[in-house]
């Protein structure tokens, strides 16, 4: 027994190295050791050989051959037995595994001969008996074409010298032959694609989109395309192919697999707004503009006051410098004097800066004097007053080239020259924007 044993774990540990068709291979050859158990309890050890060779024939129904010979002691009498059974055998198709490993069950039914007899003897022995069996197994497969086998069979004979018997068998089995696991009439040895059906000029592969490109082969199994293309579809038409083109419904130019619709400089993959010019630093949409001068707030100097480029964004005379004009543009002075007090230092500091943020805007200072004294010394007079107001602007940081400073002593009165109250108004200077740039 402990032999019989050996043997069959030698045979399992060399059997890695036997080369093994697919699981659908046809043929099926098995070895192992087998029991007998005859009708009368008495039974035999465990012995070698069990052999059996099948072949498939249709859903999951197969031909074949079984052989089993073994030593057994009835009745105090020690027999050599031997059988030899044709078999159908049904695989039970079910998904199922053991302890982690797939298990095939089965069931089979045959008829053969069997011979209870002393030593080896003949097939037309007088102690050969036939009958039918039925059997039931379960294979292991611990390889794709290796398995474990388990199974046990009932045969019944009524005949003198023969006796029903249950018997046992624990062996290996292995797939081989020249299969066609797909069916496609193409040998799983010249077949490309074993387990899946296709025709002999694409070498047993299926070519699923009829492009003509075996599925294998194609880059785009599901989608008719040309060979340049690896059997992708080009929509576009632009030599990128769908699976490789970032925008395969809108054809791209120069080599590149998208458009520029907004020409903007950022192909429409790149662009978070395609059909509508913007800076690429914004994603290639366009730039917020409160004032809609067509003038980004980033750029606009008067973002909130709608303007031209020619002044940053900012209109030709800033509504802050027009409402301070309407309320300081004058500045007056006391008798023969060019000092200014306090509060008119403040305004022109206030206008200083206006001027700074409005950098376009160029001014006019003109001095005046009202007709008391020499016109020399009011002419004199009336450009000290125009640079007091001057200075006061240069010191707050506006550049002297913006300030047109005029003196028109009392040639320019603007006021009556009586009485007093109305002739000292005329001690002036007026501040007001300069138009020409």
């Amino acid at each position: 027994m402990k032999n019989h044993i050996f043997s069959l774990v030698l045979l399992i540990c060399f059997s890695g190295s036997i080369y093994s068709q697919d699981k659908e291979s046809p043929w099926l050859f098995g070895v192992g050791i087998n029991s007998i158990n005859p009708d009368d309890f008495q039974k035999s050890g465990y012995k070698l050989p069990s052999l059996s060779l099948s072949r498939y024939i249709f859903n999951n129904f197969s031909l074949g051959v079984n052989y089993s010979n073994n030593d057994v002691e009835i009745s105090n009498e020690n027999l050599y037995y031997y059988s030899i059974d044709g078999i159908i055998k049904y695989s039970i198709p079910v998904d199922s595994k053991i302890l982690g490993v797939k298990a095939d069950p089965y069931l089979s039914a045959g008829y053969g001969l069997v011979n209870f007899g002393e030593g080896d003897v003949s097939f037309g022995s007088k102690n050969t008996s036939y009958g039918p069996s039925l059997g039931a197994g379960i294979d292991f497969q611990i390889s794709k074409n290796i398995a474990l086998n388990t199974g046990i069979s009932y045969k019944s004979l009524d005949e003198k010298n023969a006796y029903s018997n249950l018997q046992h068998v624990v062996g290996i089995k292995f797939n081989f032959g020249k299969g066609d696991s797909d069916g496609d009439g193409v040998p799983d040895k010249k077949d490309h694609c074993p387990d899946h059906p296709g025709p002999i000029e694409l070498n047993g592969c299926p070519d699923s989109d009829g492009d003509g490109i075996p599925d294998e082969k194609d880059q785009c199994p599901n989608s008719s395309g040309s060979i340049s293309m690896n059997g992708c579809p080009d929509s576009d038409g632009d030599g990128i192919s769908d699976i490789n083109d970032l925008c395969p419904q809108k054809a791209g130019i120069n080599g590149e697999a998208c458009p520029d619709s907004d020409g903007d400089g950022l192909n429409d993959n790149l662009d978070n707004c395609p059909n509508e010019a913007g800076p690429k630093s914004n994603g290639g949409c366009k730039l917020a503009d409160l004032d809609n001068d067509g003038i980004p707030n980033i750029d606009d100097k008067c973002p909130n006051e709608s303007g031209s480029k020619e002044f940053n964004g900012c209109p030709r005379i800033p509504i802050s410098i027009s409402n301070y004009l309407n309320d300081y543009s004058e500045f007056f002075f006391d008798f023969d004097s060019y000092q200014l007090n306090e509060s008119q230092k403040l305004n022109i500091s206030n206008l200083s800066k206006m001027l700074m943020e409005y950098r376009h805007i160029k001014i006019n200072i003109d001095g005046h004097a009202s007709s008391e004294g020499e016109s020399d010394y009011n002419m004199l007079l009336s450009n000290k007053r125009s640079t007091s107001i001057k200075n006061i602007l240069v010191k707050d940081g506006v550049n002297n080239s913006r300030l047109e400073l005029r003196a028109y002593g009392e040639s320019n009165p603007n006021y009556a020259n009586i009485p007093l109250s109305e002739r000292k108004k005329n001690r002036r200077v007026i501040i007001s924007v300069k138009m020409d740039l």
